[in-house]
């Protein structure tokens, strides 16, 4: 029997694809193989081909075997796995990146589009934004690949996609709002319109949070350079709101006051919801049929010349008070009026800035000294205005107490004669001395007060 031939003694195959003897190239049939290159025992075609020497004869019926053998080396290739430290990789578009600029940790690779399949790349392909997919080669002559291929996402530097983000889209003046710009910049500038930087915005941060000035338009821009040492400018503009609004009130302690009597008026300014105001200003000018007293505040400055009450801050949800004392004249304007003239920012709701209040006073002026002696002159107790209260009654006391005088319906004709027996006698004289009156005017309220007798 003649030896087997083959095209190649050395031979090799890819531990991925599972080869066997059976597999071993030659270019006779009915071929047996050995791992010796005489005698032993003959090895099965389904065996799994490892590194070494195999040793081929043919067959023969009659088992009669040449002793001369065919040796073939066989190599057994077992491709690695590709491995990187970035499956996700971001390239600049001025570079031209091509396949070769992946990085991985490994050498002898070959590159697809997909995991199974397909057309290797070539090392100078350009770079899309896509998926790419590598696998390991034995080496560079045999294409052992690796049954495994790794998944390498590509991006690309792009400016244009990334926007200033803000914590609230529709900031409160006053109110500090943080807005960013992605991370992995750096030389950061920033800069501001309508608005001031309260922390962030130097050259290393990605953010920068601000207090807007006032209402209307603002602006925010950061130049910055980006992973592929380019310069960009990013702007945002910004509507600024107020978000609050001011109200104001203003009650008087006593609506029906008696001439000459103190009352009370209470201004108060809220402000209504989110956002802050600085430098209000609030009039509270007292019309004539009052005389100003005092004022106190529980912020701010009143100006008691000005009767301008200057409020510095009012934050979001603040209350502040204005207390105004003040005497009733006998004549004059009675109806008070405060209002909001001024504040930063304007208040865009002007409909609940002013607030009023107002008395009726009652004219009862009591004249509390009179002079009984028929002179034709102070002569009677005076009291203005009785005559507009029929329902009147007129009480008088002595100094300890006791009743002396007595008249309902009083009309100012009182000549400090007593008409109430007991300390004196009903239609004696008083003498001079110093008394006390109440007079009630019929609807359950009362002036009460001293008056002397001179004779």
């Amino acid at each position: 029997m003649s030896t087997p031939t083959t095209n190649s003694s050395t031979q090799n195959f890819c531990s991925v694809n599972a080869p066997k003897v059976s597999n071993i190239q030659v270019n006779e049939a009915n071929v047996i193989w050995y791992n010796t290159p005489t005698g032993g025992t003959a090895i099965p075609a389904t065996t799994a081909l490892i590194t070494g020497i195999y040793y081929g004869v043919i067959a023969s019926g009659s088992g009669c075997e040449n002793t001369a053998r065919l040796a073939v080396t066989v190599n057994v290739n077992t491709p690695g796995i590709v491995t990187t430290p970035k499956p996700n990789q971001t390239f600049c578009l001025s570079a031209v990146p091509t396949i070769a600029s992946i990085i991985v940790n490994e050498a002898n690779l070959v590159w697809y589009t997909s995991a199974t399949g397909g057309t290797p790349l070539a090392a100078n392909t350009p770079l899309t934004a896509t998926t790419y997919y590598a696998a390991a080669l034995n080496n560079t002559t045999n294409g052992c690949e690796s049954a495994t291929r790794l998944a390498v996402t590509i991006a690309f530097e792009n400016d244009a996609l990334v926007p200033i983000t803000a914590t609230d889209d529709t900031p409160c003046v006053f109110q500090g709002i943080t807005y960013s710009i992605a991370n992995g910049k750096s030389d950061y500038v920033w800069s501001i319109t309508n608005g001031t930087i309260t922390s962030g915005g130097g050259n290393a941060d990605g953010s920068v949070t601000v207090s807007w000035s006032d209402i209307g338009p603002g602006k925010v821009e950061v130049k910055y350079v980006n992973t592929c040492n380019e310069t960009t400018t990013k702007t945002l503009n910004v509507t600024v709101a107020t978000c609050s609004d001011l109200t104001i009130t203003n009650t008087v302690s006593n609506p029906t006051p008696n001439f000459g009597e103190q009352i009370t008026f209470t201004v108060t300014v809220n402000n209504v919801g989110q956002g802050n105001f600085i430098n209000t200003i609030v009039s509270e000018l007292l019309p004539s049929g009052y005389d100003l007293v005092s004022a106190s505040t529980t912020a701010g400055t009143y100006d008691l010349g000005t009767q301008l009450w200057t409020i510095p801050a009012l934050n979001a949800g603040q209350s502040v008070v204005l207390t105004i004392v003040a005497e009733v004249l006998p004549s004059g304007n009675y109806l008070n009026v405060a209002t909001v003239e001024i504040s930063t920012p304007l208040d865009v709701d002007a409909s609940n800035n002013s607030a009023s209040a107002s008395v009726e006073p009652i004219c009862l002026t009591v004249y509390n000294e009179f002079t009984p002696n028929n002179d034709g002159a102070n002569d009677l107790f005076r009291i203005d205005c009785i005559e507009s209260y029929p329902n009147n009654e007129l009480k008088v006391y002595n100094r300890y107490g006791s009743l002396v005088y007595s008249k309902q319906h009083y009309e100012n004709d009182w000549d400090g004669t007593a008409n109430v027996s007991g300390v004196v006698n009903r239609g004696d004289m008083l003498p001079t001395g110093t008394y006390f009156y109440v007079i009630t005017i019929g609807d359950g309220s009362a002036k009460k007060g001293w008056l002397s007798i001179m004779r």
